[in-house]
């Protein structure tokens, strides 16, 4: 790395820094100066689990093949972030809430995940390691999705947060969620799992907007100055690669 991406490098991470820091103490000041872009699935999934909690059927989420130590594991981590948003409204039950996964470097972040859900209502004396469950390996595993796929009818789940990553398999587990009149929430970082979640599911999220549960789920200030960052320099890099863009356009113009 030459020292000049070495300056930029630090330049945007301390305007990331300096930014969230001040986007955080304003809107601990100023609740509502700062609006967030409507997501369906994030708007519709507290009233999914609570339909759930009131039909006494377990709460039901899968992170496919993602894991930790890979490729993915950021992916992992965003959604174990979105389980614990489901886990710990869905904690009040009867039926506990069920997390899958294919990847056994997820399990301990899984039971991890869920017992801070059940520690957070006080409620810690209820949690059980079960209730996260390991099923067949590997990525686009037919074996995994045919496990899921009788899994929702045993278990009688009330709803389905499909959030890591899968390929094709996925339509199986949708489609067999759809004959059990389960809603469904879908996302993956495989293109072709997107293309079903896309399709087959109620709900669904796209990119950048797994990793943003937090924010629209629980809403702290440090949470939603994150976002709030993300988007900022989004607009930024938006805009260095648009200026330049326009200027090369308006000197060919000229040049004739």
């Amino acid at each position: 790395m030459d020292s000049t991406t070495q300056g930029l490098t630090i330049l945007i991470i301390l305007f990331t820094m300096v930014t969230s820091v001040i986007v955080t103490q304003f809107i601990r000041r100023r609740r509502d100066l700062f609006l967030l872009r409507e997501i369906p699935a994030y708007t519709a999934l507290p009233m999914m689990v609570g339909q759930t909690i009131e039909a006494n059927r377990p709460a039901h989420v899968s992170w496919g093949s993602a894991g930790l130590g890979g490729a993915n594991t950021l992916l992992t981590l965003a959604s174990a972030e979105l389980f614990y948003q489901v886990a710990e409204r869905a904690s009040i039950g009867a039926a506990p809430p069920i997390l899958t996964v294919s990847d056994p470097t997820a399990l301990p972040l899984g039971q991890d995940t869920l017992r801070r859900a059940y520690r957070s209502r006080g409620l810690l004396n209820q949690y059980r390691g079960s209730s996260v469950r390991w099923y067949p390996s590997g990525p686009r595993s037919l074996a995994f999705a045919a496990a899921l796929t009788a899994a929702l009818g045993d278990d009688h789940v009330g709803m389905n947060v499909f959030v890591g990553s899968f390929g094709a398999e996925l339509a199986l587990v949708a489609e067999a969620a759809v004959r059990h009149d389960q809603p469904v929430i879908a996302a993956s970082d495989q293109l072709e799992g997107q293309a079903v979640a896309l399709a087959m599911s109620d709900h669904w999220l796209i990119g950048e907007e797994i990793f943003t549960a937090g924010a629209y789920l629980e809403g702290t200030p440090a949470q939603v100055a994150s976002l709030v960052t993300q988007d900022v320099l989004r607009f930024l890099v938006i805009l260095v690669i648009l200026i330049p863009t326009a200027l090369a356009v308006i000197e060919t113009i000229r040049g004739g």
